[in-house]
């Protein structure tokens, strides 16, 4: 039987970083980190854009962190945080990236990048197919520290709980107030 699991990696990084880099003059260092294609994105006619270099660092270490790779080095030109055609960020994998892809099952890899002022951040999530793997956690498998079952006498507005892997409901229900139902018009096109 083979199983899925949601891969998420995610990965801050502050603007000062890359503005160090571009202050001290370190080109060879931010081209290491990034592929040709990379670096035409992330130039403006006025120097580096440090919000799309910061950006694509973070989508980097955001990929790598849902790898699973441990002891191994973040390979950056192997990583490569390119523009759709509708603008948003893809994942390209090549080289070691690209096998411990497929060695985890993992197809495709989606990438989400936000900028503020001072930081940018990044998440990559996948589906990963774990093949031959022939048990499907449950909630305690999972999160062994949970208690699914805690004791009536510490929450004793729940009762008692069938002996399930379903964890039950730790907050009392909200209780439901009826609202008044608003008409809704649809606007044909």
């Amino acid at each position: 039987m083979t199983g899925t699991a949601i891969r998420v990696g995610v990965d801050l990084v502050p603007l000062t970083r890359v503005q160090a880099m571009t202050d001290a003059g370190d080109d060879a260092r931010l081209r290491r980190m990034l592929t040709p294609a990379e670096i035409a994105l992330s130039r403006t006619a006025t120097g580096w854009d440090l919000h799309g270099v910061a950006g694509r660092f973070a989508a980097k270490e955001a990929v790598f962190k849902l790898l699973h790779v441990p002891g191994r080095p973040l390979p950056w030109q192997s990583i490569e945080i390119l523009k759709s055609p509708g603008e948003w960020p893809f994942v390209h994998l090549t080289g070691p990236a690209r096998g411990w892809a497929a060695d985890a099952g993992i197809e495709a890899v989606d990438v989400s990048i936000s900028h503020e002022e001072l930081f940018a951040v990044a998440v990559a999530a996948t589906a990963a197919a774990r093949p031959g793997h022939a048990h499907t956690p449950t909630h305690t498998d999972t999160y062994p520290h949970v208690d699914t079952h805690p004791p009536t006498d510490t929450y004793p507005h729940l009762g008692a709980y069938p002996q399930t892997d379903t964890p039950p409901h730790i907050y009392p229900p909200i209780p439901h107030k009826e609202e008044p139902h608003a008409e809704h018009h649809l606007v044909q096109p």
